[in-house]
């Protein structure tokens, strides 16, 4: 039996549970779970629970797990999702067998600490500024204002925030104007600002317990962050495109340090320089797997069927 926890949305998931022809159980991020029993006994062990549509799920017969995003989720209160996380990970998370991507709760990564491995490991990184002074702000601005600018992007990996007016929306990397720093109070909460890379073009890499997919997105406008231009697709051309090895050994390593074996990562070319941007565990697939005729349903579907523990794993 295969395991998939995964958003409640995703086509990718979807392309890959086609092209199981065993039995898998899917646990969406809202997904309510409830452990009906965990026996254990010196001869056997036994851990069975069901979910709104699915009853008497027993895990001890799981081969091979993916994380996509998700997690389990009692239904209940944040004490109850944590005992649930807890009783879960020590009956699952120290088996043998095989295991893709990570538990959303597990990610101990974050921007800053993967760009800073990026290069330490040798990849070429933007010039980097986090800081909540406007006086430092406008010194970094300052220094690139008539080369191309400085962008933010958000911290954390949570994409909004909510007060009690408005609800904000932290996925999308801007543009820092002029008028955006007139109205910049002296103090501000920490924010991630870098100097702006006009690329020749954008890449995208899905990492595969060990493999490289990639592709080259060229733009032809002045748009900042390339998935507003997803729903007309105009301006912009998708194309597979293969990394140096020298690069592909580099994040490599990088994946490995965080323990990943699945997810993607964002590169920029520009001038002959390739620079390192981040790393999403949970990467969106579908997009460049069908532009570009990848066929990743297909490896990654093998790879939970075979169902065998790499002893290098890094889970």
């Amino acid at each position: 039996m295969i395991l998939i926890y995964s958003k409640d949305v995703d086509d990718f998931v979807n392309n890959v549970m086609d092209c199981l022809d065993e039995d898998f159980v899917r646990i969406g991020e809202s997904d309510k779970v409830s452990i009906e029993a965990m026996d254990f006994s010196n001869e056997k062990s036994s851990y069975v629970l069901k979910t709104g549509y699915l009853e008497n799920i027993e895990l001890e017969k799981i081969q091979s797990i993916w994380f996509n995003g998700g997690c389990i989720n009692s239904g209940g209160s944040d004490y109850e999702n944590k005992c649930y996380e807890v009783l879960n990970d020590a009956f699952m998370l120290q088996k043998s067998i095989k295991k893709i991507g990570k538990r959303i709760a597990d990610f101990e990564t974050n921007r800053l600490d993967i760009m800073l491995e990026a290069k330490e490991q040798g990849l070429k990184i933007p010039h980097t500024l986090i800081t909540g002074s406007k006086e430092k702000l406008l010194a970094f601005y300052d220094i690139f204002a008539n080369k191309n600018g400085i962008v933010s992007k958000r911290i954390l990996d949570t994409l909004y925030y909510q007060d009690d007016d408005y609800l904000y929306n932290f996925n999308l990397t801007f543009l820092i104007t002029p008028e955006i720093l007139q109205k910049t109070s002296t103090e501000f909460a920490i924010s991630f600002f870098q100097e702006r890379i006009i690329a020749d073009f954008e890449i995208r890499v899905i990492y595969i317990d060990g493999n490289f997919y990639s592709i080259a997105i060229h733009i032809f406008d002045d748009t900042i962050d390339y998935r507003t231009k997803f729903i007309e697709m105009d301006n912009i051309r998708i194309v597979p495109f293969k990394l140096p090895i020298n690069i592909e050994e580099k994040l490599d390593k990088v994946f490995k340090k965080f323990h990943l074996n699945y997810g993607s990562a964002d590169l920029m070319y520009c001038n002959g320089d390739y620079y390192f941007l981040e790393i999403n565990p949970t990467g969106q697939v579908s997009f460049m797997n069908n532009t570009c005729n990848y066929y990743l349903e297909n490896k990654l579907a093998e790879i939970l069927k075979n169902g065998k523990q790499k002893t290098n794993q890094y889970f």
